[in-house]
């Protein structure tokens, strides 16, 4: 049984989350502020889910549709460079975050036991998701699909997401490896428990920061998925 502490820790910190998550939803669907690329509303949401009010100040400073205005009216630029890196950073972290909470509950339903059958099959799991849910955006923001826009989708995947991902769901990995082992060893971390979510915060948070450098060397290569 975790400490009292903790599991009180544990659910504010998940409360808070999803407090966040109301904040964006009323916004873009009671106020009106709905993205004009789509699939950048489930990014949202799903941002300010694991990163809490920190990033629904990001969202009202650089994520609302007001914000992808390209110019102002004195005919300056309206989003920065960081804004741009913002957008990469926060759509390959909600296909991680969506792939960590898929792959982990899916593991959890067929009596997947990290105790016992190692914690790579998780995150073999995790990286999978992330990377088909990256596709999945691609594809459902493109054109009717088809065979074909599978393959393009899963190309610009590969070319502009991966290393992001990658970056992110390392972070990802390292942390919650010592949140099994040293800082929550016993009982072991679980689906059914708050601990396990409120670990799976700090590491997605932990991936945010960590994917931020590898995304912004793509953004000055011109590589970006930031909308147009």
């Amino acid at each position: 049984m975790q400490p009292t502490w903790l599991l009180a820790l544990s659910w504010a910190s998940l409360a808070v989350g999803v407090v966040s998550f109301a904040i964006v939803l009323a916004d873009t669907y009671l106020y009106g502020h709905r993205q004009p690329v789509k699939v950048m509303e489930i990014v949202w949401l799903v941002t300010v889910l694991y990163v809490g009010p920190a990033a629904v100040c990001l969202y009202w400073k650089w994520g609302r549709p007001e914000a992808l205005s390209p110019r102002r009216r004195d005919d300056q630029p309206r989003r920065p460079h960081r804004g741009i890196i913002l957008t990469q950073v926060s759509r390959c972290g909600a296909h991680c975050a969506l792939g960590f909470i898929v792959a982990e509950v899916a593991l959890y339903a067929v009596r997947f036991d990290p105790a016992q059958n190692g914690l790579w099959i998780a995150y073999a799991g995790d990286y999978l998701a992330a990377v088909t849910i990256a596709v999945l955006f691609r594809l459902f923001e493109g054109p009717p699909r088809s065979v074909a826009q599978i393959g393009h989708a899963l190309t610009t995947v590969v070319k502009v997401e991966l290393l992001t991902i990658t970056a992110f769901e390392v972070a990802l990995f390292a942390w919650l490896t010592l949140a099994h082992h040293m800082v929550f060893p016993e009982p072991t971390l679980r689906p059914d428990s708050p601990t396990f979510w409120f670990a799976g915060q700090i590491g997605l948070i932990a991936g945010f920061i960590t994917a931020w450098p590898a995304a912004s060397w793509q953004v000055g290569r011109g590589i970006s998925v930031a909308p147009r």
